[in-house]
């Protein structure tokens, strides 16, 4: 079996699962139905346009929002841009009725979504656009044959690095990991004050990246239960490397995203950064002054393989209580699937395309001055192809994401190991499963 249909074969068998034990799937389909102030067509009411509130973090939305409130004066967009934690926001929101009609959700969280029936399954007004995207990222907003979001790029794994302070203390771009390891003393003995990376203790997407890379997830499926492999192989694999790196101070520890993880990016105290797709975009925004000292290459390789990892990718959702989930679902579809936003999606946006004519956009190979002129995608693009096909999607990713990142604070904190902290997390994580019912093979 390929690789597409091993992914095809893999959301049918967990959505199986899903459906096990205190949790199913009942009512969720009658969502789905035009609702309050909705034409049986989705067409606009007679009163006016068919009003969509939309909640999106990506670069550059706000001029495509635009663009469609133009062309579509029956399905007016509202949007509001996601900072901080409004993604938080977003759940306590539509549990309490009031969340918005349209929302940007991690790929990872969309199985909590669909069990707690947070989104509508949007499949008559979606699944004649399912040729238009990749078929990994069609199936990871497709369970049991019904489709709960529009696919919006996937997060293939790089390395940003300065040339100027490797080249500054004769270090060579580290390829492999063992490499990086290497890279990281000679820096630190070479300029006490450059650090070859920053450890963030609230930044999972790195982390997980590199557990995929070893050919690792944190769940699984064995016959008819659930397992759980937060601190399997893979992870300890990585809990080693970073434990490593935190023990001898080779890293710095900032919370990414904050004023001082960026002070210290634009003071030139952090060498690279390991990071998906979409992230060159942020780093070319909040860090202006540093443009074109930076290029892209790949993620170090664990030895002896030449794997990428994922960060996961992002899908745009139509939650519970949108009034008009046939207008909410035309849009999001135009947003992600049409030609006529792919190149911004790309180049302001910053999104690595998980449709068949954004890979074949010549503005994914665009040459980016800030990266000195550099067509970065060319490394990203050939990342994609390398990344194993060893993750799967499970139903507590929440519950699991904030256990981890509960126990990394604690191990930057110096008060436990990241092996410590991992078994803690798989424990936690366990036990939530088995809360809601559903059986655990450990």
């Amino acid at each position: 079996m390929d690789a597409k249909a091993l992914s095809r074969h893999g959301v049918r068998r967990w959505t199986a699962l899903l459906t096990t034990g205190l949790v199913a799937f009942a009512g969720l389909t009658a969502c789905g139905s035009p609702g309050a102030g909705e034409t049986a067509a989705g067409g606009a009411p007679a009163d006016g346009p068919v009003e969509v509130d939309f909640w999106g973090w990506v670069p550059g939305l706000e001029d495509l929002v635009e663009t469609w409130n133009a062309d579509n004066p029956d399905i007016q967009v509202s949007f509001h841009r996601m900072t901080g934690d409004d993604g938080q926001k977003v759940q306590a929101a539509v549990d309490a009725g009031t969340g918005p009609d349209l929302v940007q959700l991690s790929t990872h969280d969309l199985p909590d979504y669909v069990i707690n029936g947070r989104v509508q399954d949007i499949t008559e007004h979606v699944a004649e656009h399912e040729a238009d995207y990749t078929a990994a990222s069609w199936a990871s907003v497709s369970f049991d044959g019904r489709v709960y979001g529009v696919p919006q790029g996937i997060g293939p794994s790089g390395m940003m690095y300065r040339t100027d302070i490797l080249q500054e203390h004769g270090i060579p771009v580290p390829t492999t990991w063992d490499e990086y390891l290497e890279a990281a003393r000679a820096l630190q003995a070479a300029d006490p004050d450059a650090y070859i990376a920053n450890l963030s203790p609230g930044e999972i997407g790195q982390w997980v990246q590199e557990v995929q890379q070893a050919e690792g997830s944190w769940f699984g499926i064995d016959g008819d239960a659930w397992t759980v492999g937060i601190n399997d192989e893979a992870s300890m694999l990585v809990a080693e490397r970073w434990q490593t790196l935190l023990d001898e101070d080779l890293v710095t520890t900032e919370l990414m995203w904050t004023p001082e993880y960026w002070a210290r990016v634009n003071a030139g105290d952090i060498a690279t950064i390991s990071y998906a797709a979409w992230f060159p975009t942020a780093l070319a925004e909040n860090a202006a002054d540093t443009s074109g000292l930076w290029r892209v290459a790949a993620m170090p390789t664990n030895a002896g393989s030449d794997n990428q990892g994922d960060s996961g990718g992002a899908a745009v959702v139509v939650l519970d209580g949108a009034e008009s989930a046939a207008a909410a679902a035309e849009f999001a579809s135009w947003l992600n699937g049409s030609d006529e936003t792919q190149e911004a999606l790309i180049t302001e946006g910053g999104l690595f395309p998980s449709t068949v004519n954004g890979l074949d956009s010549p503005a994914l190979l665009e040459e980016q001055e800030f990266f000195g002129g550099q067509a970065i995608n060319e490394v990203y693009i050939e990342s994609a192809g390398n990344t194993p096909a060893t993750w799967t999607e499970g139903p507590n990713w929440g519950t699991a994401q904030t256990a981890v990142l509960d126990e990394f604070a604690e191990v930057v904190g110096g008060s436990q190991t990241f092996a410590e902290a991992l078994d803690n997390a798989q424990a936690a994580t366990v036990d939530d499963l088995e809360a809601r019912g559903l059986t655990v093979n450990e």
